[in-house]
């Protein structure tokens, strides 16, 4: 039982040391006026993985009083990342039908609905002490309910940006290394959007409830990163680049 809880700590450090990364090698381009929005998504997403370890999750949530105000944190910054990647792959990867989704009216309804429900069941919910991934207030059914507004909205995002990153692995006009980011964001939000699906019909997951999203963050992360190296080869080549990468 030991190693898989292991395994389980240690993709969740990795995906912080990648977002981490990922942001990391973005900040010179930040610095000249460049790529904040990638940026700031990915800096919001260490924020929320950082918080979902319990080391840090402990020791931020005592310094907001103790009532788990951290995790209301998580899911703010994960709405907030949802929206900025949304945004910035609509465009990157040309496709308006996905740009209505996460944008347009139905979007915005969607976002504003979770982010009303999720503040209504967090103060609704009785968490009287610090605990992380609130397992220990699981039979709430306002904190079943709050954990259920939690995945609506980055799984409704993920869904619509599926098909788009999956158009721009098939596109042999693109470059290799666009290609295969591509892959890694579909396999990312894919996945993220079979996470939502199975948490929404009570399928049990066990360890995959962690593996499962964090699997997801490391395959975005991934793809970003890709994307921003065929970024600079494309600058000393003279060729085009794409949105996700400035």
């Amino acid at each position: 039982m030991g190693e898989p809880g292991m395994s389980v700590v240690a993709i969740q450090w990795l995906a912080l040391a990648a977002c981490l990364l990922g942001a990391a090698i973005r900040l010179p381009d930040v610095v000249r006026g460049r790529g904040r929005v990638v940026f700031t998504a990915l800096l919001l997403l260490s924020v929320a993985v950082g918080l979902s370890l319990e080391p840090i999750y402990l020791a931020v949530d005592r310094l907001l009083g103790g009532v788990n105000l951290a995790n209301l944190a998580i899911r703010l910054c994960l709405y907030a990342v949802f929206v900025l990647l949304g945004v910035r792959m609509v465009a990157a990867f040309k496709a308006p039908r996905a740009r209505k989704f996460i944008v347009g009216p139905l979007g915005i309804a969607v976002l504003a609905a979770t982010v009303a429900f999720t503040v209504y069941f967090f103060f609704q919910s009785d968490l009287p002490y610090s605990d992380t991934g609130l397992t220990a207030f699981a039979d709430q059914e306002a904190v079943e309910h709050y954990s259920e507004a939690g995945r609506l909205y980055p799984g409704y995002v993920a869904a619509c940006l599926v098909g788009p990153a999956l158009v721009s692995v098939v596109n042999r006009n693109a470059r290799f290394l666009h290609r295969l980011a591509g892959a890694f964001l579909a396999l990312g939000f894919g996945t993220v959007t079979v996470f939502a699906v199975l948490e929404l019909f009570n399928v049990e997951l066990a360890a995959g409830m962690i593996i499962l999203p964090f699997s997801a963050i490391l395959c975005v992360v991934l793809g970003l990163c890709l994307i921003w190296f065929s970024k600079r080869r494309a600058a000393r080549s003279g060729g085009r680049s794409n949105l996700l990468a400035q």
